[in-house]
């Protein structure tokens, strides 16, 4: 989702915003207002009483924001422009990324002493522009001087400035958790189809493992292609119910956990990020707060696996490989048949995984193989039946392949798990 396509609501943080404005309400004494790219208000500290809460969605009005508010953004700072009723305004553009998200306004104030001339000047150009003149009544109208403007413009300006450096930090997360928020709509209106489709209710393997192995390359970009979709997915499985959507992507980071130490990433890198897991189980916690917990989670290991490995950029030949292996474990795969399928030689591949994995391909290859095998131990299925789903022919081969990394027999393990 880009700026342009998104509402203010959805990139400011409204309650800061609304705190920032009201403190700069009570010391400069003026009115404050945000306004949207349309003109249309969106939030605003005013005295009771303020004519601008009469003339408010006014054409005339809002036409005024928006040619002043563009002036405002050609000059790059604020601009102080005469309002269709007479009175004086201070604009400034909220410019994020090169997009032109809106505007803050301060005023209105009178310039000049407000005598008969004044009074008799104010009523004609707001009968001019259709507004009742028995509403909009000037005197509580604060007189300051030009200097005194000026001094309000360029603090503002500031204060602006200082608050979008500030939202820039945030802003690409709030676009993603508006966009994941979208897509869980979409799939809410699609619920009753899909529940009568035979693949509903079917849990987003494929789109995990994908981000297994990005998790497990240092690949942010590729992860952030597949979160979004990941989590749609993981949303419609559950049909909504956020229980079943916080327990699934708790067990998700579990495997993430796992992934990124078999990928290098030391343990206590990880204790963070492992903490921070437990927050996607809160009570109050919605499905933008489970948005958002999950991409920073997935962000953390994935920044600890290309941190550990000195951040050298991950081949796409060995992304593709670990991908073929996340998706064919169980099979009879070896390092020549992996090689033709990622249309490399076998011995630059295997040069790859000592390169960048700090592991030979038959090591880390059979460690996918026990991750999955005591996923489906702590299942209760039986040592034979494990042995055969991750690729193993020979029961004995693979209990003692599982006791030389695990430390028990696949047996044990399932009963220690299962008590």
């Amino acid at each position: 989702m880009k700026l342009n396509e998104a509402g203010l609501k959805q990139i400011l943080n409204f309650k800061q915003l609304e705190k920032l404005l009201r403190n700069y309400s009570l010391t400069s004494g003026m009115d404050v207002a945000l306004y949207g790219s349309d003109g249309e208000e969106q939030l605003c500290v005013r005295n009771p009483g303020c004519i601008c809460e009469y003339g408010k969605g006014h054409f005339a009005c809002r036409e005024s924001i928006v040619f002043s508010g563009k002036k405002a953004a050609e000059i790059g700072s604020a601009y102080i422009y005469e309002t269709p009723c007479g009175l004086i305004m201070c604009i400034t553009p909220l410019v994020l990324e090169e997009e032109l998200l809106g505007f803050i306004t301060t005023g209105p104030v009178v310039l000049w002493d407000k005598d008969e001339f004044f009074a008799d000047e104010f009523r004609k150009k707001c009968e001019k522009v259709g507004l009742d003149t028995q509403k909009c009544d000037p005197s509580g109208i604060r007189q300051i001087d030009c200097k005194s403007m000026t001094s309000i413009a360029e603090t503002l300006t500031m204060l602006i400035r200082y608050m979008l450096q500030q939202e820039q930090k945030y802003i690409g997360q709030r676009l993603e958790i508006s966009k994941m928020n979208m897509e869980r709509l979409r799939a809410a209106k699609e619920m009753q189809i899909r529940e009568s489709q035979p693949h509903y209710n079917k849990y987003p393997i494929e789109l995990e493992k994908e981000l297994i192995a990005s998790v497990q390359m240092g690949d942010k970009n590729q992860a952030k292609q597949i979160i979004n979709r990941f989590l749609n997915e993981i949303f419609s499985y559950a049909s909504g119910d956020l229980e079943i959507v916080k327990a699934k992507l708790y067990e998700f980071t579990a495997f993430l956990s796992r992934s990124a130490v078999e990928a290098g990433a030391p343990l206590a890198t990880l204790t963070g990020v492992i903490r921070k897991s437990s927050r996607l189980l809160l009570e109050n916690a919605d499905f933008s707060d489970i948005c958002r917990e999950t991409v920073e989670i997935l962000d953390g290991f994935i920044d600890a696996v290309y941190e550990s490995r000195g951040k050298k950029n991950t081949s796409e030949h060995l992304y593709k490989a670990i991908q073929y292996i996340n998706a064919h474990y169980f099979e009879d795969l070896n390092l020549d048949i992996l090689a033709q399928n990622v249309f490399v030689s076998s011995y630059y591949l295997s040069h790859l995984f000592r390169r960048e994995m700090g592991v030979t391909f038959s090591d880390y290859l059979t460690k996918v193989r026990v991750s999955r095998a005591k996923e489906l131990l702590m299942e209760g299925r039986s040592v034979e039946d494990v042995s055969g789903c991750v690729g193993y022919r020979d029961g004995n081969y693979f209990i003692k392949i599982f006791k030389k990394y695990v430390g028990v027999t696949p047996s044990k393990y399932r009963k220690s798990v299962l008590s």
